[in-house]
């Protein structure tokens, strides 16, 4: 049987990180299935918010990348014609994110029949309310004027839960074709390394894009109402400016018991290693259609503290971390309180069951993955 051949559209792909998840989304992707499938992929030449293209890449041509084909573009240069020619040699389209420039031009190619193959559009998590809600107006907009040029009516949505897939049809239609295909998480380590704790201490890590659906500043208030001595410590993309510093004047208010500083842009490579370094991973986010920083938090027995706005809902009934009502700021803070009272012992038992529910997870996704019949069965 004939491989197949995957054309994947992106906004940003390795060596960049600043975007976080979907670029970790495709990089386990390619990485589980490469031996099954040929993934070609057409990017941006730079990361985000980054004037300078990456060193050493060759534009206008593939570029081996770990164990796919990187086409890299410069900003506007995915024209049209690029688009037809790239997809020539190709069985399956897959655009991740509806509202990317990539992503409207092939929708179109495809309504006025100038590309034949099937097109896959992931919604990553698009049409969550927190998500949906940014920016809403411009979202309902264009919305609805694709859904009346019918420009959504001969696509694949690709979702990562049956949450999601609701999100979709409440928005496109019930008629919207939706295939769930559960994020791939990266490898566990084999081993994590065990906390040293005392009990009125507490070491918490935020790692995310700064940015407001990530909702650092709500964080910021919940541990404002915390006792002992916490150690609060920021990674992430300042990809909201003003934002950002709003969450600097919150910081600065804290009071004297807690301690914060903020380390910049987080390494993917070493995400897990970073992780490890801390008791508690804070994110009460205002919605994730999958999480890999979430999963990579439990991989690093690192526990995770989140809102109730994610797929990973079951952390209270596995022991392994706590899912919390996004407006319950008093629950946040009984949580957190708790876990500044606990002994490096107690710690230590839930680090551990964090670990092994990632490990759990792993082995599922890869079993279970509906990526293969996304790409082969369609």
């Amino acid at each position: 049987m004939e491989r197949r051949r995957v054309l994947i559209l992106m906004g940003r792909y390795l060596p960049g990180y600043k975007d976080g998840g979907p670029v970790r989304t495709i990089a386990n992707l390619v990485d589980t299935f490469h031996e099954k499938i040929d993934f070609k992929i057409v990017t941006s030449d730079r990361d985000h918010n980054e004037s300078e293209p990456y060193a050493n890449i060759l534009h206008h041509e593939w570029n081996k990348v770990g164990n796919a084909m990187v086409y890299y573009v410069p900003p506007n240069g995915l024209r049209f014609s690029l688009l037809r020619k790239l997809a020539e040699d190709t069985h399956v389209i897959y655009c991740c994110g509806p509202y990317n420039n990539y992503s409207i031009k092939m929708m179109i190619l495809k309504k006025v029949k100038l590309i034949n193959k099937q097109v896959i559009l992931a919604s990553m998590g698009s049409f969550s309310q927190g998500a949906y809600n940014i920016k809403g107006f411009k979202k309902r907009l264009f919305v609805n004027l694709f859904k009346y040029l019918g420009l959504f009516s001969s696509l694949i949505w690709s979702v990562t839960s049956t949450i999601e897939k609701k999100q979709v049809q409440e928005i496109i239609g019930k008629d919207a074709k939706c295939y769930i295909a559960e994020d791939l998480p990266r490898q566990f380590p084999n081993e994590i390394k065990v906390k040293c704790k005392e009990p009125g201490t507490l070491k918490i890590v935020f790692i995310s894009r700064i940015s407001k659906s990530k909702n650092l500043d709500y964080a910021i208030e919940i541990i404002s109402g915390l006792k002992g001595n916490i150690d609060f410590v920021i990674y992430g993309t300042q990809e909201d400016k003003g934002y950002w510093n709003k969450c600097i004047r919150l910081l600065h208010s804290l009071p004297n018991n807690i301690s914060w500083r903020y380390e910049g842009e987080a390494d993917s490579e070493k995400i897990i290693d970073i992780f490890s370094q801390y008791d508690i991973f804070l994110f009460p986010t205002l919605g994730e259609n999958y999480g890999h920083v979430i999963y990579e938090a439990l991989a690093a027995g690192c526990i995770p503290v989140i809102s109730n706005t994610t797929p990973w809902l079951d952390f209270n009934e596995m022991k392994c971390g706590n899912v919390i009502p996004l407006n319950d700021v008093n629950r946040f803070i009984e949580v957190l309180e708790a876990y500044v009272a606990m002994d490096e012992a107690d710690i230590n038992k839930i680090s551990e069951n964090a670990y092994e529910y990632a490990k759990q997870k792993y082995s599922e996704a890869v079993q279970t993955s509906g990526y293969l019949h996304l790409f082969t069965d369609l």
